[in-house]
């Protein structure tokens, strides 16, 4: 079973009641049992370690040890993205959380629709997928943004990629935060790609195939977290 769970606020130190979804979830979804250890934490980095004692009307009694603070990940990869529909734009929240993506920014372009009513679904996707890799840190999902108005935001990282056929490959090694734009089903249009380039877009190739988005997302976030690692491990060397 998954063995971190967030939670609002964290309890203090030593025996706390659970209550609400994560308490239903523990009780009557994977039936712990007293002696279960588990972790809690808040999605910022905080998070406690607790064995449960006992469970009961909706309910989960614990044994809280003091909370202690994961520091927050060097390099924050970005992910913007035109949703593909339903369960695959579900599967690329999901498995986009396991691969290290920090923040998605779903998109509407000329050739994509904004899917109205699906945050508080892809927050819950979210919250499940980080807990079961063992995340400290949510990933943050961002509101649905227009094309034109991501492409001025100022939280976007200067590092900025494309994910596009005819593009060179990925970069070996990536230092600091990046952003990784991935097209609608039938790609950007003219207009769209030019002002892609104007915002400092790089393109990069994901390989001799065709891909579809949410592929191409977890392909291209795979590659740029894999950069990043390679240059954070080179760092000691070049002292």
């Amino acid at each position: 079973m998954a063995r971190r769970y967030f939670v609002d606020e964290l309890p203090p130190a030593g025996e706390a009641l659970l209550g609400g979804e994560v308490a239903h979830h523990l009780a009557n979804v994977l039936r712990v049992q007293p002696g279960d250890a588990l972790v809690l934490a808040d999605g910022n980095g905080a998070q406690c370690r607790a064995v449960v004692e006992r469970c009961g009307a909706g309910k989960v009694a614990l044994q809280v040890a003091g909370s202690e603070c994961v520091p927050r990940p060097g390099a924050q990869l970005h992910v913007a993205f035109a949703p593909p529909r339903w369960t695959r734009a579900d599967w690329l929240f999901e498995h986009g959380t396991e691969v290290g993506i920090d923040a998605f920014w779903p998109l509407w372009t000329e050739r994509s629709r904004p899917q109205g009513g699906r945050a508080d679904r892809w927050q819950k996707i979210v919250r499940a997928a980080a807990g079961q890799c063992d995340r400290a840190w949510l990933p943050e999902v961002r509101d649905v943004t227009e094309l034109g108005a991501l492409l001025q935001h100022a939280a976007l990282p200067a590092q900025r990629f494309l994910a596009d056929g005819d593009g060179p490959p990925a970069p070996v090694a990536l230092a600091g935060d990046a952003v990784l734009l991935v097209g609608p089903e039938g790609g950007f249009t003219a207009a769209e790609r030019a002002a892609i380039a104007a915002a400092g877009f790089s393109p990069i190739g994901l390989g001799p195939f065709v891909l579809r988005t949410e592929t191409a997302a977890l392909v291209g976030a795979s590659a740029l977290r894999l950069a990043g690692l390679r240059a954070a491990l080179a760092r000691p060397a070049e002292r």
